[in-house]
C-alpha cells in the first residue's frame, strides 16, 4: 500500500548536499511523497545515539516509511540493508546495526522484514560511501511508491536482526547511577533516570540532591522546570519525555559542566536541609 510519508533521520548534518540529495532522489521515484525531516544532527556514526533519537520520536510521527541512515563503515564494509515493517504498518529502511530496533519495538514489534538485496531497485553504480543516496532513500521511496516489500528481497528471521540495547540507570540505595544519553540544541543534558528513579532512592521533587560527574559535586534541588531557580542557576528536573535532565536557566548545562553523550551521572540524597542552587566544584568524592 501506497504511503505519503517518509520519516527521515540521519548523521548527515546540514552543512553540505547530501540531505537534498537523499530529498531528490526520493521526488524521482516517488514524487507524491512527503518528507519529513526528522533530524540531520545526529553524532557522526553514533548508532546509540540515533537509535535513542528515532524512538523517542517515533510516537509523534505519521505512520509512513521511516528512513533512518546511520552506520559505521569497517573492514568488512557495511552491514546489511534491511526493511522492516512493523505492527502499526510503518516500515523501517535502514542498516542492520540496531539502529531502528527500540522504534519498531515501540510501534508493537517486527511482522515482516526483508533483506534490502534487489539491485534492480538500487541507484546505478552505487558508491561505497553514500548508501543513504544510492541505496536506502531510492528503497524507501518505492515502498512509499507502493511496491510490496517482498519485492526488496529475501525473507530475514527477525531474530537475527543486530538490537540496539541502552544502558539503564542502576538504583544503589540513596543513589541512582547513570549516564547522559542525550544533549539538546539548548544544552540541557537527558539522563537516563526518570522521576521513579529517584523516588525508589527517596528523592522527592524540591530536595537538595548531590549530582556528581567525574571528580566534581553539585548541590542542586530537584525541580518540576528550570524556571525555578535563578537565572544562570543549575537544576535537575523532567523534560519533555519525562526523563530527568540537568539544565541552566538561560544557559547551557553542556558547556558549563564540560559533560557530553555517555558520561556518567551520581544523582544521591543530601539532607533536606541543605542550600540549593549551589554548585560546589572540584569536591574529593568518597566511594
Amino acid at each position: 500500500m501506497a504511503s505519503s510519508w517518509i520519516n527521515f533521520l540521519s548523521d548527515y548534518g546540514v552543512d553540505d548536499a547530501c540531505v537534498g540529495v537523499c530529498h531528490g532522489v526520493i521526488a524521482r521515484h516517488a514524487p507524491s511523497a512527503r518528507v519529513l525531516d526528522l533530524c540531520h544532527g545526529i553524532a557522526p556514526q553514533d548508532v546509540g545515539h540515533a537509535a535513542i533519537t528515532l524512538a523517542d520520536a517515533v510516537g509523534y510521527l505519521p505512520i509512513g516509511i521511516h528512513l533512518v541512515v546511520v552506520e559505521r563503515l569497517d573492514a568488512d564494509g557495511y552491514t546489511r540493508g534491511i526493511a522492516v515493517r512493523a505492527a502499526d504498518g510503518s516500515v523501517f529502511v535502514c542498516p542492520d546495526n540496531g539502529v531502528a530496533s527500540l522504534a519498531w519495538e515501540a510501534r508493537g514489534g517486527i511482522v515482516e522484514v526483508r533483506e534490502i538485496a534487489n539491485r534492480e531497485l538500487w541507484l546505478p553504480l552505487p558508491t561505497a560511501v553514500f548508501r543513504g543516496r544510492d541505496v536506502y532513500a531510492p528503497v524507501a521511496a518505492r515502498i512509499a511508491g507502493g511496491l510490496d516489500l517482498a519485492q526488496v528481497g529475501p525473507p530475514l528471521d527477525a531474530a537475527s536482526l543486530i538490537q540496539f540495547r541502552p544502558r539503564t540507570c542502576v538504583v544503589d540505595d540513596d543513589h541512582v547511577h547513570g549516564e547522559v544519553v542525550s544533549i539538546d540544541h539548548f544544552g540541557n543534558l537527558s539522563l537516563n533516570m526518570t522521576r521513579n528513579d529517584l523516588e525508589a532512592a527517596g528523592i522527592l521533587l524540591g530536595d537538595p540532591v548531590e549530582v556528581r560527574t567525574g571528580s566534581r559535586a553539585m548541590r542542586l534541588t530537584f525541580t518540576h522546570t528550570y524556571g525555578e531557580v535563578p537565572r544562570g542557576g543549575v537544576t535537575i528536573c523532567e523534560d519533555a519525555l519525562r526523563r530527568l535532565m540537568i539544565a541552566v536557566n538561560c544557559g547551557r548545562a553542556s558547556d558549563a559542566l564540560r559533560l557530553r553523550r555517555e558520561d556518567a551521572v551520581v544523582v544521591g540524597q543530601l539532607p533536606r536541609e541543605t542550600s540549593p542552587f549551589q554548585i560546589v566544584r572540584d569536591l574529593p568524592l568518597s566511594v
